[in-house]
């Protein structure tokens, strides 16, 4: 019999340190969905649009549909927001476009939420083709964009770019979209280094939203390593050259399928009068 030394007993113990991280990073973070909620305030927001909440959903990287997603439909469902806004990488290959398809159903059944997206670079890499990823958000009744923009029930201005990360991007041509209504100026792209390169004298928005950095997704404290394309940027509220950020942790893995101090995200933002 082996006997028991404090030698021993640091290493059993070292072990199950080890052992307990490995769970939670591989079991259980990565399926505990994290809902946050934040208010956006807009000055001279008009009393109809007072409490609009929007919902974002980022790098979900879809292979099929489970437990989070489950987890997903539901807070949806308790929160009832008017628009869902998908910030690239839902899928990274053409044969996981019917989860998301399914998966856009079930949301837009859950809150009957208007619901836009764009491209990530999971997408371009995977060599799903826009017009398929069009065609799978349609399928869903949703819309997906490129470098465009968006008057949204004549009242929010929507300008979605493709992705920064792979060079897809082109917000000059996405800023070329001025139309002379809308009370809210929404930017919708994936990597959040282009939030740093808006154009001189370009109109800021209320909110601009990306993902891309999953949050660094093992965080001991601090963020290891964020992707190309993420620039300063790691997770949560910035004050940007083109106006309030939020940049979320996303919903699924890449690469390696764990998450350590960075459960998946889904974010809520209540418009607010300021």
């Amino acid at each position: 019999m082996k006997r028991l030394t404090r030698r021993n007993v640091l290493r059993g113990l070292a072990c199950c340190g080890v052992a307990a991280v490995g769970v939670d990073a591989f079991v259980v973070e990565p399926r505990w969905l994290s809902v946050t909620e934040r208010s956006v305030p807009v000055p001279d927001l008009p009393a109809g649009l007072e409490g609009t909440t929007i919902a974002q959903l980022s790098d979900l990287h879809l292979s099929r549909l489970g437990s989070l997603e489950e987890q997903v439909v539901e807070a949806v469902r308790e929160r009832q927001p008017a628009y869902i806004l998908v910030s690239g990488d839902a899928v990274e290959k053409s044969s996981a476009l019917p989860a998301l398809t399914e998966l856009v159903a079930q949301l837009r059944g859950a809150c009957r939420a208007t619901v836009f997206a764009t491209m990530g670079n999971w997408e371009h890499w995977g060599g799903v083709p826009f017009q398929a990823l069009h065609q799978a958000y349609k399928d869903a009744g949703a819309t997906l964009l490129g470098n465009e923009g968006r008057l949204v029930d004549n009242a929010i201005v929507l300008i979605a770019t493709d992705d920064h990360c792979t060079g897809g991007d082109d917000l000059g041509a996405a800023l070329r979209f001025t139309p002379e209504t809308g009370d809210v100026r929404l930017l919708l792209t994936h990597a959040p280094g282009i939030f740093d390169r808006m154009p001189a004298g370009a109109l800021p928005f209320h909110l601009a939203l990306a993902g891309h950095t999953h949050g660094g997704q093992a965080r001991p404290g601090f963020a290891l390593w964020t992707p190309p394309g993420s620039g300063r940027y790691v997770a949560g509220a910035y004050e940007t050259s083109c106006g309030p950020a939020y940049v979320s942790k996303g919903i699924g893995t890449s690469v390696l399928a764990a998450r350590f101090g960075c459960r998946p995200e889904l974010p809520f933002f209540r418009l607010i009068r300021a």
